[in-house]
């Protein structure tokens, strides 16, 4: 059953086999219009000085778990590849009706004029993917050049050189332009590097632009002050203050301190006093003594000399919390309570002691 097929995925070889005339290019994941079954497809490339008529290679196909889905040898008959050839592409190393993952590829035996070479001998080397330019660059690139595989940056390596295609050329391949998109290296190193500069111009007047209408926009600054004029307009002011401080007078002030004004002067409270404590003391030792906290009436304290206050010393009147001799009712009756209070205790706890000894020997 005939049916065609449409490219699902492509991904190019990470590394080159380093002085080996075959090169593993790209693995490519084609779908079936009909039966829906996946397709794999590889492509090589001869990189020699000889014709290569036929290789044997060794792949493994995983599915998205891991799983080997298949592991076989695949053998490339009656090739007419000519140095700078790719090929491969067209045929299918595997046809699986479940989804690929992934691809591996090892290189077995190439025949160089019927000559066979062991590839295996030969020692992988790493690359590093170019990067991809920006799409408007890419699609003014491609413009230009009439070339529309033309997706990432070219650029050179130890070991060859990228097109701007994606393609590696070994240093082993010798050659100017790319086998794979027809592009000349230096056309489109030559052209991508126009685009660029024109790129850069027009950021650079874009800026000035965005400059021009910041500035209109952005206030007026300040005029500089000169600093001379500064401090000569500074030295102005402290000359000028110091001429108001010579004609100053001592009789233009608020206020002035006399010190004669605040002489310490007689309290009259303080003279009243000391009239009536004529030792310094406001009572005497004795009398602290002897006298109970009491209060006296103000006005019998105004005496007008010594004589009448000894005189009047013995008629103290009672104010309102002077104390009492006289005894009441209540300090009788709280006399008697303590007089009595210790013997009728002590008759009433021998009571207790005795029925309490009574009730334990004789009742129980």
């Amino acid at each position: 059953m005939d049916q065609n097929f449409s490219l699902m995925a492509q991904s190019r070889a990470n590394y080159y086999t380093a002085g080996s005339p075959v090169q593993f290019v790209r693995v490519e994941l084609l779908k079936g219009d009909v039966t829906g079954e996946v397709a794999v497809c590889l492509t090589f490339k001869n990189v020699g000085t000889e014709p290569l008529t036929g290789l044997v290679i060794h792949f493994k196909c995983k599915d998205a778990a891991g799983q080997v889905l298949c592991e076989d040898d695949f053998y490339y008959e009656q090739l007419d590849a000519q140095p700078g050839d790719v090929f491969g592409s067209d045929d299918a190393v595997y046809v699986s009706d479940t989804p690929v993952s992934s691809v591996e590829v090892e290189q077995d035996r190439a025949f160089l004029n019927g000559r066979g070479v062991d590839l295996r001998a030969y020692k992988r080397v790493r690359l590093q993917m170019p990067r991809v330019l920006p799409a408007s660059i890419a699609k003014t690139l491609q413009q230009r050049t009439g070339n529309g595989q033309l997706t990432c940056v070219p650029q050179d390596t130890e070991y060859g050189w990228f097109c701007a295609c994606g393609a590696f050329h070994p240093n082993e391949e010798n050659c100017t332009s790319c086998s794979e998109c027809g592009g000349d290296r230096a056309g489109i190193k030559a052209t991508l590097t126009s685009i660029l500069e024109e790129a850069r111009r027009a950021a650079e007047r874009q800026q000035q632009e965005i400059s021009a209408v910041a500035d209109n926009v952005a206030p007026q600054r300040a005029p500089a002050s000169n600093p001379a004029a500064t401090a000569a307009a500074a030295q102005a002011a402290i000359n000028h203050q110091a001429e108001e401080v010579d004609d100053y007078d001592e009789g233009d002030a608020t206020a002035t301190y006399d010190p004669k004004g605040y002489a310490p002067q007689e309290d009259a409270e303080m003279e009243r006093v000391r009239r009536y404590a004529p030792k310094g003391r406001l009572f005497e030792d004795e009398d602290d003594e002897d006298e109970g906290t009491q209060m006296y009436d103000t006005d019998e304290l105004d005496y007008d000399d010594d004589d009448d206050y000894d005189d009047r010393q013995s008629g103290k009147r009672r104010g309102r919390y002077a104390d009492d001799d006289e005894a009441s009712e209540d300090d009788i009756m709280a006399e008697r309570i303590i007089h009595w209070a210790p013997p009728i205790t002590a008759i009433v706890c021998a009571l207790i002691i005795a029925v309490s000894l009574v009730y334990h020997f004789v009742i129980a």
